[in-house]
């Protein structure tokens, strides 16, 4: 289906469900060394206002606010100097009002003590759990590296690029998934999204990449491939009890001059020539997802000529159904506009800016992107 630049069919699907994390907020990243300098610029305030006003230490009370200020983003350690800090000037600043040694001086300070060695206790609990969600993420990404693998930089004369955006700010991986094969029939690959959400989303993944690089390397026809993708998903949903697993996903096959794709109730591709046509690879039947096939008839395959210079976009729903804060969708024309940047980094690039862009910075449901284009003459 050829459509005019700028429009675009948005797949009807249930709400079925950088790399890495996308980067942390400005503030995410400056809170640490903000810490002490706001803590010690509320000390030296309080303390002002205590000396101008001689308010017999009733001031002296809010001293207790700058380790709780640390605590929220500072270490261990720096929460103790600014608790130390606190407690001193608390004692200090009775020597002018002469209330220096008085019931309510020694209460205030108290006071000021005691909130100081909370604050260190929030702050080493505090700290002990960033560390423990490190080693978390680290395991995730290692776990995502490891059934996610990263797509070379050209195979049989393509050029690909690939972005895996996680909405999750714990974790770096999800029921998204992506693969490439380069076998005797062409450079096959996949896009998809598993069902459910958490491990076992995770699970049904890798269970549709493994059999993907298995099965593509060996049937020479791609829609044998998907019969086969559907019986894993099949089998291992049977086996784990949960026999409605399925997988949406596109399959498709690039020989010399022809692209073929099979559409498995996902969103469907883009395909940018190299003449600047926008095509929608979508197929008038689509097939029922990876795992729901029972009965039904083999897939439809859609067929386009591949040249030098053309370009063909894969993705998730996390792309077309993101949402902004009025529950609009994505627009899908400033997706397809940037396939005509220049470089392939770039497209990617621009395209997951748009993405956050719209969303708020805060996107709703994982998103894979694949980008393919053929190198060389015809």
């Amino acid at each position: 289906m050829s459509v005019r630049r700028g429009s675009w069919r948005t797949p009807h699907l249930p709400a079925w469900r950088l790399p890495p994390l996308a980067d942390r907020s400005w503030w995410q990243r400056t809170e640490r060394w903000r810490g002490l300098p706001a803590s010690f610029a509320l000390i030296t305030a309080i303390t002002v206002i205590e000396l101008l006003t001689q308010t017999d230490a009733v001031v002296l009370g809010f001293l207790s606010l700058a380790p709780l200020l640390a605590a929220a983003v500072e270490a261990t350690r720096r929460t103790a100097l600014v608790a130390v800090v606190a407690c001193v000037v608390a004692l200090v600043a009775g020597l002018p009002s002469g209330m220096f040694g008085s019931l309510d001086h020694l209460l205030r300070t108290s006071v000021v003590f005691a909130v100081g060695i909370v604050s260190i206790y929030v702050a080493r609990s505090r700290n002990l759990r960033e560390a423990r969600l490190r080693r978390m993420t680290e395991i995730a990404e290692v776990a995502q590296r490891a059934v996610l693998r990263a797509p070379p930089p050209t195979l049989g004369g393509l050029a690909l690029v690939a972005r895996y955006l996680s909405a999750s700010e714990a974790a770096n991986v999800g029921g998204d998934l992506y693969a490439v094969v380069d076998s005797r029939h062409g450079v096959r690959l996949i896009i998809g999204d598993a069902c459910g959400k958490g491990l076992q989303a995770v699970q049904m993944s890798a269970t549709v990449m493994g059999a993907f690089r298995q099965s593509a390397f060996v049937q020479p026809d791609l829609a044998a491939v998907a019969a086969d993708l559907d019986q894993a998903v099949h089998r291992d949903g049977v086996s784990t009890g949960q026999p409605a697993q399925f997988v949406t996903a596109v399959l498709v096959e690039l020989t010399a001059d022809t692209l073929t794709v099979i559409n498995c109730g996902h969103p469907a591709p883009a395909l940018r020539t190299a003449d600047g046509i926008l095509q929608i690879l979508d197929p008038q039947h689509r097939h029922p997802p990876l795992g729901l096939r029972r009965g039904a008839p083999d897939p439809q395959r859609l067929t386009r000529p591949w040249r030098a210079g053309d370009r063909l976009l894969l993705y998730t729903d996390g792309l077309v159904e993101a949402r902004n804060g009025r529950g609009e969708f994505l627009a899908p024309a400033r997706v397809t506009a940037c396939l005509d940047l220049p470089e392939r980094e770039e497209v990617l690039d621009r395209i997951v800016a748009e993405l956050h862009r719209h969303a708020g910075g805060q996107i709703g449901d994982d998103a894979a992107l694949l980008l393919v284009e053929r190198q060389g003459g015809d």
